[in-house]
């Protein structure tokens, strides 16, 4: 098993929000729990963070294979949602608006780098990451 040193430092602040910060770099950010759960809901809960963290592998991945392969990427976006029930997280949807239209092997290539998000395949099997694409010219998602 691979060792890594430290990367991150959370600090609970009071009215159950979390002050995250990176060792190396300046960027910082807050947690919040819903104000329905009994927080102030004035920042994002960590479960929106699980779901932009899902997210933004998947178009890293993306970024990487299409520099890699030569095909452009830049505009691609993708919605995210935390799907939670009574007992938490229970799944991912995720909505990929790419602003070209690929030919089908190009498609193909980003949809498996999309699939080979190690983030994506940290998580439990059990939790689906549902994954629609929308190619520009398309009428509905894939």
């Amino acid at each position: 098993m691979k060792t890594s040193d430290t990367t991150s430092v959370t600090m609970l602040t009071g009215d159950l929000r979390c002050h995250n910060s990176f060792k190396g770099s300046s960027a910082t950010f807050i947690t919040d729990i819903p104000a329905a759960s009994g927080g102030r809901g004035e920042y994002p809960p960590p479960s929106a963070l699980l779901g932009a963290t899902l997210a933004s592998c998947m178009m890293s991945m993306l970024a990487f294979t299409g520099k890699r392969k030569g095909f452009p990427t830049d505009g691609i976006s993708v919605q995210a949602s935390c799907l939670e029930d009574a007992t938490g997280i229970c799944g991912f949807d995720l909505r990929i608006s790419v602003p070209m239209n690929p030919q089908k092997n190009i498609r193909a290539l980003m949809e498996a780098a999309v699939r080979s998000c190690p983030v994506g395949n940290a998580l439990r099997p059990d939790i689906p990451k549902n994954i629609s694409w929308l190619y520009a010219g398309d009428s509905r998602p894939d």
